[in-house]
């Protein structure tokens, strides 16, 4: 038998479901800490990951938002306007050319910090951040070579 939702699921929760009766956006991480009252917007992460495990819900995630629908009922937050997937979603191959940070740090010292600060911001490791902008790089190098934009070289 599950366990009653705590006060701050219960807040969440109710949260998503008055976004998703009204036809908003998903509520943001910020707004599911104000409306619960948590410290940390850390904390309402988690607390939707519970949410989806108990089956209350379930979040479709993109690489900028995501739209979460409410199991009880089918009602969805609205439609988002990009749905470019998670970077955690995207399928990588099993093996993928890539240069390492320190490599990448004697030949371009800025561009290096650059990629670091994009990595840390979109919170991943600095070694899967090179590789999926080799593998994005590859793939976008190879349409343009199928449009004939590309020079052999």
């Amino acid at each position: 038998m599950n366990a009653p939702l705590t006060l701050w699921e219960q807040r969440i929760f109710a949260t998503i479901v008055d976004a998703a009766d009204a036809q908003r956006l998903a509520p943001t991480a910020d707004e599911l800490q104000a409306a619960c009252g948590c410290n940390s917007v850390s904390t309402t992460v988690h607390i939707v990951q519970r949410l989806e495990r108990r089956g209350l819900i379930h979040v479709e995630r993109y690489q900028r938002s995501r739209r979460m629908f409410i199991t009880a009922t089918g009602k969805a937050t609205a439609p988002v306007c990009n749905k470019t997937p998670h970077w955690r979603t995207i399928p990588r191959p099993k093996s993928a050319p890539t240069l390492s940070v320190q490599q990448l740090r004697q030949r371009q010292p800025d561009l290096a910090a650059e990629i670091i600060r994009a990595a840390h911001r979109d919170g991943m490791r600095i070694d899967d951040f090179i590789a999926d902008l080799v593998w994005r790089g590859w793939q976008q190098r190879e349409a343009a070579r199928q449009q004939g934009d590309v020079e052999h070289g």
